[in-house]
């Protein structure tokens, strides 16, 4: 199976996972063959692929995005669950690609980027565009948007 990028490099795409299982005329064979690739990795060990794709350390990315070391730490040994917006700061200091920070998203249990509320959209645009968090901070505040990390207004939101 073809492997383009780290969302990939640990595991291989569920698109080409199905692919494969389609194309094998025996279960068993599919099986055999792919064992080593089923299932999904921990948040913890996703993370620690990333940060050691982009050869940096978690201390370094922690500090980067402005999570408090100790409470970061923890998130990186598996003692705390991820906000969705402490997730999207580690993927922007990952500079992750948008697939990439899809499996962040699944993998801390939160709900993945959708374009047509307003904020994940320019978070979206930020990520496609390789801005680093900073930029990414920036121009939150400057499009009028609640910034990563603060309390997200209703409007920003939707109205369902």
């Amino acid at each position: 199976m073809k492997k383009t990028d780290c969302a990939e490099r640990l595991q291989p795409l569920t698109e080409e996972v199905m692919a494969e299982l389609i194309k094998s005329s025996r279960f068993e064979a599919f099986y055999s063959d792919n064992v080593e690739t089923l299932g999904a990795p921990t948040l913890t060990q996703y993370l620690a692929e990333l940060c050691e794709s982009r050869g940096i350390t978690s201390a370094q990315l922690l500090r980067d995005v402005d999570i408090e070391r100790s409470f970061g730490h923890r998130i990186f040994i598996g003692e705390r669950s991820l906000s969705r917006d402490n997730a999207l700061k580690l993927a922007l200091g990952l500079k992750a690609t948008l697939k990439e920070t899809s499996r962040i998203l699944v993998l801390s249990k939160n709900n993945q980027l959708y374009p047509k509320i307003p904020r994940d959209a320019a978070i979206i645009y930020c990520i496609y565009y390789k801005k680093s968090y900073r930029e990414t901070q920036d121009n939150l505040y400057d499009w009028g948007m609640t910034v990563l990390g603060e309390e997200v207004k209703y409007e920003e939101i939707g109205k369902s």
